[in-house]
This record gives C-alpha cells, structure tokens and sequence, in this order.
C-alpha cells in the first residue's frame, strides 16, 4: 500500500522483471565469450538463445512502459487517467505474446545442446518430439491470447468488448493451462535426461554428478511454469486486468529468465575449468622453491592433473559406443596434462620436467 492507500503492484514488477533480464542477459554474455572467444564455436543454441534474450528484454519494456503510464499494477478504480487504460494494456497483451515466444525458445535452446551429447536413438526422438510438440502447443497459445476476441482491439478496449465477438472465458484458460502444464512438464523432462546420458561416461564420479546439476537447473523453470498456470485462473477478471495480470507479469518473466539461466550454464564450465587450472599453475612456482630449498636427499616424482581445454569439433566414430569418454561434453574435448618432476638429489644430478600430452585420457 502507498502513502495514499492505493494498492500498487508497479514497482514489484518492475523491480523482478528487471531482474530477471539482467542477469540472463549476463549469464548469456559469458556464455558467448566461452563459445566464441575460448572454444571459437558458435552453434545453433546459442543462437536462439540470443533471441530469446532479446524478446525478453522486449517484454520487459513494455511491461515497464505499461507500468510507468499509471496503469499496470494498480485496481481499475485507482487509476487517475482512465483514458491511458487501452494504451497501457495493449502493451501488456503484445508483451505477453512476446513473453511467450521468448519463453519455447530458451527451452528450445536447452533441447538443441542435449541433442549434441546425446547418443542414443530413442533419446534424440524425444528431443525432438519435446522440440517440435512443445513450440506447437506455445506457439498456439500466443496465437490464440491475441484471436480470443474479435477485433483483438476489444482486449484492451472496453468500449468495444460489448460487441466484440469473443470466446468464452474457459476456452482460452483451457489453452492457457494446457500449455503452461506442458512447458513445466518438458522443463522436468530436460532437467532429468542429462543424467541419464552423463552417469553412463567414464568421467569421475564427482565430474559427472557436477556437471549432470549444472545441466538439470531448469528444474527451477519446471517449478515456476507450474507456479504461473496455477495464477492464470486470476486473469479471468477482464473489469480489473490492469491489476489482476500482476502476479503473471512476474511468473511468467520468472519461467523464462530461468530457463534462459538454466540453459546457458553448463557453456560456462569451460571457464570455470580454464580459471582453477591458471590458478594452479600461479600457485605452483612457490611449492617447487619450497621443496628444492629442503637438503634432504630425496628423489620423487610427483602427478598433477590440470585441466585444460580446447576448440575441436565432437567427433563420433562409426560402430563406436560414444559413451566412454565425457562425450565432448558441450562441443569440448577434454586434455589432461601430466606433471613428472624429478628433483635433484644424490641419485641424480639433473632436474628436469617432463610433460605428457594426452587427448581424450579417459580412452585409455
């Protein structure tokens, strides 16, 4: 409530829409860097990702475009300037539609990178019929949020909804939650079928089970989908859009900077692998000093794997299960490098390292 007691639902929108285009458009931007800059690839995820960013963003200005004339957020009969109402609620109906696309695509996204690592027929029909079935249902649903009345004009104009020609209430809510049911459900599917893929490669326990939860975040979006269609039903208050639509504006940015989040992840373990391996070698100079200021004689030889990574095309060879190494994980290949140091000491009068280069280390 404002000092007026007008209850207001502005700025929560745009405060969590804001939100939730930001820091995606970051996560996508770093996905970006580690795509083209570190793996010089750029693949045909990436790029509908970048879409859905930018439809999001598109959402997110006219939201806030529709809350900053007055209108979205509050009760009918709180707005001062009844005659900004059409205006304000033909960008919230537009942006919907927007939202909506935005949203099937991130999903899409996330599908089209599973579909590079995984190996097995039935799998990839599954990516495919959740792909294709599911930008039916989505894009079905923004179609039909706009044809509900006819003129569409009479959805944001109350002067013309006695006359318009329009659905009956239930009709579209039906289509609203069959389509909002079915995107949580393919985000639960996603988020589940990288473990099936990922626990079958010869990785190490622990790399497998870190990089199977980087690629099951969208567990989060399935959440929220199912979160949003249980508000659709609020909506159905055409006398009081402006402020019933509140609480979907919110969810409905919620599902797809989430998604957006959940898909772009996993791109940046490269990174993250790239970081601990320059901070390993930093840290390395001041160890060996230390071990060869020590006069005990002594002669050992130590192991250190670091992982490095480098731009290479996921090969798979014919008549080959490619599920005994990590897979390319993301269009990587993976180098190990092997650190023998010999120190100085009564049994030997040189000092040197040998350093072995290995590709694809777990094929051995």
């Amino acid at each position: 409530m404002t000092a007026r007691g007008i209850d207001d639902q502005g700025p929560t929108i745009l405060a969590v829409c804001w939100i939730l285009v930001i820091f995606p458009a970051l996560i996508v931007a770093l996905r970006l860097y580690c795509k083209v800059l570190l793996n010089r690839r750029f693949g045909w995820d990436d790029l509908v990702i970048c879409v859905a960013v930018a439809l999001l963003l598109v959402y997110t200005g006219l939201t806030t475009r529709g809350v900053s004339m007055g209108v979205i957020g509050k009760h009918a009969t709180d707005i001062e300037d009844l005659s900004t109402i059409p205006g304000a609620l033909k960008l919230i109906y537009i942006g919907m539609v927007v939202c909506i696309i935005s949203c099937v695509l991130s999903k899409t996204s996330f599908a089209i990178t599973l579909l590079r690592i995984v190996t097995r027929p039935w799998q990839k029909i599954v990516l495919w019929f959740i792909i294709i079935s599911m930008n039916l249902i989505m894009w079905l649903c923004a179609i039909c949020y706009l044809l509900q009345c006819k003129p569409a004009e009479a959805l944001w104009n109350s002067k013309l909804l006695a006359t318009a020609d329009c659905w009956p209430t239930h009709i579209f809510q039906t289509i609203a939650l069959t389509a909002g049911a079915y995107s949580g459900c393919m985000d639960f599917v996603l988020a589940l079928l990288p473990w099936v893929v990922i626990w079958k490669l010869q990785m190490r326990r622990r790399e497998k089970f870190g990089i199977a939860v980087a690629m099951s975040l969208g567990i989060f979006a399935a959440a929220t989908a199912f979160i949003k269609t249980t508000k659709l039903t609020n909506v159905s208050n055409l006398a009081d859009y402006t402020y019933a639509c509140s609480e979907i504006l919110i969810w409905a940015s919620a599902e797809t900077g989430l998604t957006i989040f959940a898909a772009s992840i996993p791109s940046l373990r490269v990174l993250f692998i790239r970081m601990r391996s320059s901070y390993d070698r930093t840290d390395e100079p001041s160890s060996e000093a230390h071990d060869s200021s020590s006069r005990k004689p002594k002669k050992r030889a130590r192991s250190r794997y670091l992982d490095s990574y480098h731009s290479s095309e996921a090969i798979t060879l014919p008549e080959r299960r490619d599920d005994t190494s990590d897979k390319s994980i993301l269009g990587i290949r993976q180098t190990h490098e092997i650190v023998v140091t010999y120190e100085q000491g009564p049994e030997t009068d040189v000092s040197r390292d040998a350093v072995y280069r290995m590709d694809d280390l777990s094929h051995r």
